[in-house]
């Protein structure tokens, strides 16, 4: 399965690919964080990447990882979908597990772009909705998202106890 974009390539992800895969849902999981937590990842980010290894191993649920790369085979970013059931209606829903673009190429459309492919990875299964979560720390990816119409849905909220 390939998916040209411009003159990159979305193609599903494979074995050799999982380490930049890893990589890239290490670093959005760290802007995804307030700083405190950012600066103690050490105390949980292996348990973070090791349930993303589940999950993409078809342990959590059904979904498909898949990289992009430039004309020269280079890993320029990732597109991670699954599905789930919508929390309040139980309805069937794509489900961004993770998007991931380099630095380099932000905001040259490359995001638009696989978000446009996560869409109709949603309307191939017949799929009527997209879901996401959005760190509250990660406020470009939330702009990105209201951009592309996306609303919040609910609330999850948190307290810090120590």
């Amino acid at each position: 399965m390939r998916f040209p974009i411009g003159r990159y390539t979305l193609r599903r992800a494979e074995e050799d690919d999982m380490h930049f895969v890893m990589g890239c849902m290490k670093e959005s999981v760290l802007m995804s964080v307030e700083d405190v937590e950012s600066q103690h990842s050490d105390l949980w980010m292996e348990n973070i990447l090791g349930v993303t290894s589940i999950a993409m191993d078809g342990g959590m649920m059904r979904s498909e990882a898949f990289v992009l790369e430039d004309e020269n085979k280079k890993y320029v970013g990732i597109l991670w979908m699954g599905m789930s059931f919508d929390q309040f209606t139980c309805e069937e829903t794509g489900y961004l597990l993770g998007i991931f673009v380099i630095t380099e190429l932000r905001g040259k459309g490359m995001g638009r772009s696989l978000m446009r492919c996560a869409e109709d990875w949603c309307r191939e299964r017949g799929l009527l909705s997209l879901t996401l979560n959005v760190g509250s720390a990660n406020t470009s990816a939330k702009e990105f998202y209201d951009r592309l119409g996306f609303s919040e849905r609910s609330t999850v909220l948190r307290r810090r106890l120590r």
